[in-house]
């Protein structure tokens, strides 16, 4: 019998609990309990993370992916002793570098064009061009339409208002996982390997063939990394990604 562990999933940009949906029911089928947090209704990473760690179970493991990972190493600042287990997927510790494109997608978009950015800006960036399925973009489509624009305005306002998480790196002493796409874009694998550096005993992960969004691209690689963490049995067939212990 597995042990079972209290996961809450944190969203990247624009996405919902969908965009770990598969991770999810993989977890759940090998006896996890997974919950999501929501990060669509506050415009500072502090803020996120105060209130989703008000909404969490007293010791959990984190995942966040992207954005995500951003508000969990916040998480991780304000509340280390909750944090059982820590998943950093295709994010960055570094403060934001990307003011002036975000500002001119935050006019188009109070602009009526919330769809055009997204086709035109994000979402050539977000998968593996053998991941971009109709499916999988539709997804993308309706996950940001039901966020909607003030959602919009506010993750770009907390992301391009965040901290540089360096010195938080060296402060983690939980099991950690550090997994990137092999063809990250948003986000690259030298962030991610900067990243398994600076958490001692981390282990790095680059999923190939995987762009931005892990969970949604290699969903079975992610649940394996995950059920490896917590130290379950891996319940897949698929191979273990590249790892590295830091």
């Amino acid at each position: 019998m597995l042990d079972q562990t209290d996961f809450v999933f944190l969203p990247g940009f624009m996405c919902d609990d969908r965009l770990f949906a598969a991770v999810s029911q993989a977890l759940s089928r090998a006896g996890q309990t997974c919950l999501s947090g929501d990060l669509s209704s506050h415009d500072t990473i502090k803020a996120l993370a105060t209130a989703t760690l008000d909404i969490s179970p007293r010791s959990f493991a984190l995942v966040g992916l992207s954005m995500g990972g951003i508000v969990a190493l916040e998480m991780h600042r304000q509340a280390p002793e909750r944090i059982s287990h820590l998943a950093l997927l295709n994010t960055t510790y570094r403060a934001d570098r990307a003011g002036p494109t975000r500002l001119k997608q935050l006019e188009r978009v109070r602009q009526g064009e919330l769809d055009l950015v997204l086709r035109d800006e994000l979402k050539p960036n977000y998968m593996h061009p053998d991941n971009r399925s109709q499916e999988r973009l539709d997804l993308l489509a309706r996950m940001a339409g039901t966020l909607g624009e003030e959602v919009f305005e506010r993750q770009t306002r907390a992301l391009m208002q965040r901290e540089n998480y360096a010195d938080q790196l060296g402060r983690i002493d939980c099991p950690t996982l550090v997994l990137t796409g092999a063809d990250d874009e948003v986000c690259p694998p030298e962030v991610h390997c900067e990243m398994a550096k600076r958490i001692s005993g981390s282990e790095l992960q680059i999923v190939p063939q995987c762009g931005h969004l892990s969970a949604l691209e290699q969903p079975d690689a992610v649940t394996s990394a995950l059920l490896a963490l917590v130290g379950s049995q891996v319940c897949s067939d698929t191979p273990l990604p590249q790892t590295q212990t830091a």
